[in-house]
């Protein structure tokens, strides 16, 4: 495959996309990641992909930077997961996507090129702050008010037995994610994390998964 058969074929693709080279100059731009962004291909081909997303990650850490980690460990062969990233936008305001990234090896001896294929999560993160003030909220008033005693068997910080797994599952629910969106953030089935559920809501003792949420602030669990 060359760069123009690349090139058409993530023109067709359903998300935003653009390419830079091992250097981490921005070769290619598709017409959707202009509509998402507003930048156009004359103001980003040639550039650093740092210089025009200055993406930024939960904590306001800089993700996109001249020493680009995503870009090393792509060319590297290292597998770079999903990931979220809140992006400049030509307007000046910042936009939450969701960005995965691909390795493209084309002709014999060329460099191969790192596609990154991008999707506007601006939705989500927002339901995840107001779920994340919620949940603050809920500890203040909790630990304000005493809160009701614990179920039976179990002390006011009790050491239930969770996996790992299941507080990344339990974590995800008290983010509003719903099952599918959890299969795909842990890579794992739906089923899986069915089962995942359906074990937090019985060591915690609950019904609903809300339940499961509000007892895990409640006891400090996440």
């Amino acid at each position: 495959m060359v760069r123009r058969e690349l090139f058409e074929l993530l023109e067709t693709a359903g998300d935003a996309a653009f390419a830079v080279d091992p250097q981490g100059s921005i070769c290619y731009w598709s017409r959707a990641a202009e509509e998402l962004l507003g930048f156009s291909q004359g103001q980003v081909l040639s550039r650093g992909c740092a210089d025009i997303l200055a993406g930024v990650d939960d904590a306001a850490c800089a993700v996109c930077t001249h020493d680009c980690h995503i870009l090393e460990m792509a060319t590297k062969g290292g597998q770079v997961p999903s990931f979220d990233l809140h992006a400049a936008t030509a307007s000046g305001k910042r936009k939450w996507l969701n960005v995965t990234t691909l390795v493209a090896h084309l002709d014999r001896g060329a460099s191969p090129l790192v596609v990154h294929l991008m999707r506007d999560v601006d939705r989500r993160k927002r339901v995840e702050e107001v779920t994340q003030e919620a949940l603050v909220e809920i500890r203040r008033l909790t630990r304000d008010q005493g809160g009701p005693d614990p179920p039976q068997g179990l002390s006011q910080y009790p050491p239930v037995d969770l996996t790992p797994r299941e507080l990344s599952v339990l974590r995800l629910l008290s983010l509003g994610r719903g099952t599918a969106d959890i299969a795909n953030h842990l890579y794992i089935s739906p089923a899986t994390v069915r089962n995942h559920i359906q074990s937090v809501l019985s060591k915690l003792r609950c019904h609903t998964r809300l339940e499961a949420v509000l007892r895990a602030v409640r006891y400090h669990l996440i």
